[in-house]
């Protein structure tokens, strides 16, 4: 039976998709089959970051409203085994998060992983009939707006029977805006348990094929391992960074 990993964050640009992206390539070279979920809508850009957009047919809407089966709309990634991508919707109704939970639970069978990129600054009401067996990952920078509202978040998420975990990206020791720069402030402020540290990576980023590339792509990798459920440890600060 495969995990269904919903990232949320309390703010856009908290770089999900990135990490979503990071998170197959993980799971891939692990060996595991991965459906990536694009449910930001109107954002659409994993097929764009995996270099497939031109082969978009139908979209995550298509799926949800039966206008096209899964196996239509699904992209493969051609340089990652096991790993397709569903478009998000560039424009319309928003995304049935009720009726996105349902088709995770059908083809929980089908994957080992099921990523699920939602859109910033969701509310957490839109989650209340999402499936239970998902485990939602909160993506949060440093910036103190942020960590308040991830908190925010996590708190009604918790109160839904979810047990959200946390990933700080962009992690920098000095930070010039203003942000927290002590990890226990965040994890205290962001009210979830630690998954990893991203560190601060101005040469993050994906090349033409996807692949999550800088120095920052490691602590990515090492987060996978932790849902894998391995054993491994967070490295002292001055290692990540």
């Amino acid at each position: 039976m495969g995990q269904t990993v919903v990232l949320v964050s309390s703010k856009g640009g908290s770089g999900k998709s990135t990490i979503a992206v990071g998170l197959a390539t993980a799971f891939s070279r692990e060996g595991k089959s991965v459906l990536l979920i694009d449910a930001d809508e109107g954002a659409r850009c994993l097929d764009f970051m995996f270099s497939v957009d031109k082969d978009t047919v139908f979209d995550l809407s298509d799926v949800l409203n039966g206008n096209a089966e899964i196996e239509n709309a699904k992209l493969k990634v051609p340089f990652l085994d096991n790993v397709w991508v569903i478009p998000s919707p560039l424009s319309g109704e928003p995304v049935d998060l009720s009726a996105l939970g349902r088709l995770t639970e059908s083809l929980k069978d089908d994957y080992n992983y099921i990523i699920v990129d939602t859109k910033g600054q969701l509310p957490a009401e839109r989650f209340q009939g999402f499936t239970k067996n998902a485990h939602f990952i909160s993506v949060v920078t440093t910036d103190r707006i942020a960590v308040r509202n991830t908190g925010a978040l996590n708190t009604k998420l918790i109160s839904y029977g979810y047990m959200p975990r946390l990933i700080i990206n962009r992690f920098a020791v000095r930070n010039a805006d203003g942000g927290y720069n002590n990890i226990d402030n965040i994890i205290d402020s962001a009210a979830a348990r630690l998954l990893g540290i991203v560190p601060e990576d101005r040469n993050i980023g994906t090349n033409k094929n996807g692949l999550m590339f800088g120095t920052a792509s490691a602590a990515v990798f090492r987060i996978a391992s932790r849902v894998e459920g391995r054993e491994t440890p967070l490295p002292k600060i001055k290692d990540i960074i």
